[in-house]
C-alpha cells in the first residue's frame, strides 16, 4: 500500500523555489515532508530495506528507493507524501498540509506465502489519485499526527491514520522517537483489500470463502525509530514495528495473520 506521486498545476509557480538547508541550530528534523515545519527544509535522496512479516506473504526482505524535496516556500515532493503545500506553519503548535498522491496497491503476487497464494484470482488493486490532508500538533517532545486519505477515482476509498510520537533524544545530530497508532477504513477501502465477493469465492476463481468487510479500525501499530547524522550529508534510520489488525481485517479469508512485524534500515544523502 504504497504511492506513485500526480503533477499539481496549481503549484507549479512555486514548486522551483530555491531549496535551503535547515539552520545549523536546529535539531534533526521528521524524515516526514508532511510533519516538518518550513524551517526545517531539506532534499534527500535514499534507499531502505526492511525484514519481516507482510500481511499476505511469509517474512521476507524488501527494498526501497525514496526521495524529499522540501522548500521554504511550503512546498514539498514526497515518494511517501505526494506534491503538496504546509498551509498552515507552526501556529501555536498546530501545523497543517495537503498534497495529491497515488493510493495503495496489491498485486495478486504479494500474496505468495511458501506453496499456498490466497490472492490468487482475486483482481490486482490498481494505485489511483489520491488528495491527503495532515494535521499536526507539537508541543515539545510531544507530538500528534493526523493524516485523512481519499481517492479520486472510482473506488471511493476512504481512511484516517492517526500516529503520536515521542522523542526519547533529540538533538542535531539524534532522533530517537516512540510511536503508536491506528489507521481507520471506510467500506470501500477494507473491501478493497480485504473483501472476497461471490464471484471471486468460486473455486475456479479463487476458492476464498466470500467476504464483506465494514467499516473499522485497519490496524494498530506501535514501534521506535531511530535517526542518526553521520555528517552534514548523510543521515541514517533504523526501526522496528508490530502492527495488530483490527477485526474487520483480520477477519478476512484473505489473511492468516493478526500480528505483523518487521525492522528496517535506510542511509540517506542530503543536499
Amino acid at each position: 500500500m504504497k504511492r506513485h506521486l500526480l503533477a499539481v498545476l496549481a503549484l507549479s509557480s512555486s514548486f522551483f523555489a530555491l531549496p535551503a538547508l535547515a539552520e545549523d541550530s536546529a535539531n534533526l528534523a521528521t524524515s516526514r515532508a508532511s510533519q516538518r515545519s518550513n524551517e526545517q527544509v531539506e532534499q534527500v535522496v535514499g534507499v531502505g530495506l526492511n525484514y519481516g512479516t507482510r500481511l499476505f506473504t511469509s517474512t521476507d526482505w524488501q527494498a526501497n528507493l525514496f526521495a524529499e524535496a522540501n522548500f521554504v516556500n511550503g512546498v514539498f515532493l514526497s515518494t511517501t507524501d505526494g506534491l503538496g503545500y504546509r498551509f498552515l506553519n507552526n501556529h501555536s503548535g498546530f501545523s497543517a498540509a495537503a498534497s495529491i498522491g497515488a493510493s495503495g496497491w496489491r498485486k495478486s503476487s504479494y500474496g505468495k506465502n511458501n506453496s499456498h497464494n490466497r490472492l490468487i484470482g482475486m483482481p490486482d488493486v490498481d494505485p489511483e489519485a489520491q488528495a491527503n490532508l495532515f494535521l499536526n500538533y507539537d508541543d515539545g517532545a510531544f507530538h500528534i499526527n493526523t493524516s485523512v486519505h481519499q481517492t479520486l477515482g472510482d473506488r471511493r476509498d476512504a481512511s484516517i491514520d492517526v500516529t503520536g510520537r515521542y522523542d526519547l533524544l533529540s538533538t542535531k545530530t539524534d532522533l530517537v522517537e516512540l510511536t503508536g497508532g491506528f489507521s481507520y477504513a471506510n467500506k470501500n477501502e477494507m473491501n478493497t483489500y480485504f473483501g472476497v465477493s461471490k464471484a471471486q469465492s468460486l473455486p475456479t476463481v479463487s476458492g476464498n470463502a466470500e467476504y464483506s468487510a465494514k467499516a473499522g479500525i485497519a490496524g494498530t501499530g506501535v514501534g521506535v525509530n531511530w535517526r542518526h547524522t553521520i555528517n552534514q550529508n548523510w543521515v541514517t534510520t533504523v526501526g522496528a514495528n508490530v502492527t495488530r489488525l483490527g477485526d474487520a481485517a483480520a477477519d478476512s479469508s484473505l489473511t492468516d495473520r493478526r500480528t505483523i512485524s518487521g525492522v528496517g534500515t535506510s542511509i540517506a544523502y542530503r543536499f
